[in-house]
């Protein structure tokens, strides 16, 4: 064989290589299971993703709703990344079809970060908010959404949320939202970490209060006493029939005060024979809150807004690109009659994406 020869297949057996390599480190695997799609860079922890999610979309809705979900019409995708930091992101329309209420339909779900805190907090957030969706069928005020589904995250992140609303209080000025503010909010504001630690913190007040079917049905009422123009006045009314507060302005009074004697830990009332029997755990819920937090390590650590704008995509345009702007260019077409606007419709599409963490 002629040297020129050798050379050639030298350089092809390189490249080969290299092609093989970079082939094998972006290999993704599928696991299949009967709601979910799962894609991930490890075949096992594909299965275990698809697992936990199946998991935790049936012991979640048995906690929030005393019921499975049926098995929804199409999968939800889960696209699975490791990373330093966690997060995820949840995208969907609802489909009216001329209804007061529309099925959500086009799921799409990323999450990033350690596999640990993939598997206790962002996977359970994520599987929170579908669940959501499919119980309300249309879009929760941002407290109330990103406030409940932060009650099921591991207790380091609780505790950092716990930790960063203290910050928030603190500051001069207030970072803190006022309640007449913050309950018909449909939108991300700017500064939005203070509205998911606030948010986190006032529906763990409530749901301690009188338990978490109790809450969900306090936000579908909130939202259904709402009307234009009077949205405050439909939630103090809603504040009123479900939790006994005269309005927003003695419930805000209320938790601030809860707030600064330490967000003492209560058990949270809920039917616990009812959910033994379902998943076979003796009644004890594996998302239970656990006793008070310790935040005396909180200043020490590092900084969660550092952490979460070091996240991937955490950008404004992404974060208000959720249900509500999908909801009006994708299901415009699906919308009741009574709401349709003068603007034109806009093809179905998926395009917008909501980063919930």
């Amino acid at each position: 064989m002629s040297r020129y020869c050798y050379l050639i297949l030298v350089l092809f057996a390189v490249f080969a290589t290299q092609a093989l390599a970079q082939t094998a480190q972006g290999q993704q695997f599928t696991y299949t299971t009967d709601n979910f799609i799962v894609v991930a860079p490890d075949p096992a922890f594909a299965k275990q993703v698809g697992n936990e999610a199946e998991r935790f979309r049936r012991e979640l809705a048995i906690q929030w709703l005393d019921a499975e979900l049926p098995r929804w019409s199409e999968k939800c995708p889960i696209q699975v990344t490791l990373a330093q930091h966690a997060g995820g992101e949840t995208s969907f329309a609802f489909m009216y079809n001329g209804q007061q209420r529309g099925e959500p339909s086009g799921w799409d779900m990323k999450i990033f970060g350690t596999p640990e805190r993939l598997l206790d907090s962002v996977l359970p957030h994520e599987i929170t908010h579908t669940i959501f969706a499919t119980h309300f069928r249309r879009p929760l005020p941002r407290w109330a959404d990103e406030g409940a589904c932060t009650t099921v995250e591991h207790m380091a992140e609780k505790k950092k949320n716990h930790g960063m609303l203290i910050h928030f209080l603190t500051s001069q000025p207030s970072r803190g939202i006022p309640f007449n503010r913050m309950f018909t909010m449909k939108d991300y504001p700017q500064d939005i970490l203070p509205l998911y630690a606030q948010g986190f913190s006032v529906a763990k007040f409530l749901i301690m209060e009188k338990g978490r079917k109790h809450f969900l049905d306090y936000v579908n009422a909130g939202m259904d006493m709402e009307t234009p123009g009077n949205e405050l006045r439909g939630w103090s009314q809603a504040t009123r029939k479900y939790y006994g507060y005269e309005d927003l302005s003695e419930l805000q009074v209320r938790w601030e005060r809860w707030v600064a004697e330490g967000s003492l830990e209560k058990e949270i009332p809920s039917n616990r024979e009812r959910f033994a029997s379902l998943v076979g755990s003796g009644g004890q819920s594996s998302y239970e809150d656990s006793p008070r937090a310790d935040v005396s390590r909180i200043e020490s650590e590092a900084s969660p807004e550092a952490e979460f704008k070091a996240r991937p995509g955490n950008r404004m345009a992404s974060l208000n690109e959720g249900w509500y702007a999908k909801q009006m260019k994708v299901g415009r077409r699906y919308r009741p009659v009574e709401r349709e606007t003068k603007k034109p419709t806009t093809a179905i599409g998926n395009d917008s994406k909501t980063i919930w963490r």
